[in-house]
């Protein structure tokens, strides 16, 4: 009898899903290295800088700093950008920084909004960033339910990837 109520017991929790993981506020503090960066519009995923992209988000208990760049991008020929050059080093970089709230946990992970104060694209000067974040261990995973990204102008779900840097 009691090998039966084991084997059912077992079985119920084979059956059971696993529960989401809780990340917390505190979980978020400190800077993370870029792993990956994807955009995923109408069904399409692409990589706006690169399949490798590299840079840092720095979160404070209040704020966060985001910058990534395509690593493969050219540099410049000089100190004083060509128009072109100008133009190439905006659609392979994005860097903001604002305060952030903290909303609710969710399947999706801990809802944050961050409101972009200071930034490398006007267009997304003084509005809110909403991403949820799972923390697992080292690594961290950031997810927009949807956002215009400006290397493609599309409105993208975009995910991002990263490891604790420090």
């Amino acid at each position: 009898m009691r090998i039966t109520m084991l084997g059912a017991a077992l079985a119920i929790g084979v059956a059971l899903p696993a529960m989401a993981q809780q990340t917390t506020k505190e979980q978020l503090v400190g800077t993370w290295s870029v792993t990956s960066l994807k955009a995923t519009s109408e069904g399409q995923a692409s990589y706006p800088l690169g399949e490798k992209p590299a840079g840092y988000v720095t979160m404070t208990p209040t704020r966060m700093w985001l910058l990534f760049v395509d690593p493969a991008r050219k540099p410049p020929a000089g100190p004083n950008l060509s128009e072109a050059e100008a133009a190439a080093m905006m659609k392979t970089q994005v860097a903001w920084t604002g305060k952030y709230s903290v909303g609710e946990q969710t399947p999706d992970g801990l809802k944050i909004t961050a409101h972009v104060d200071a930034t490398s694209n006007q267009t997304i000067a003084g509005m809110d960033r909403v991403y949820f974040v799972l923390v697992n261990g080292d690594k961290i995973i950031f997810k927009s339910p949807g956002v215009v990204v400006p290397m493609t102008g599309k409105m993208s779900v975009v995910e991002f990837e990263m490891t604790k840097a420090d």
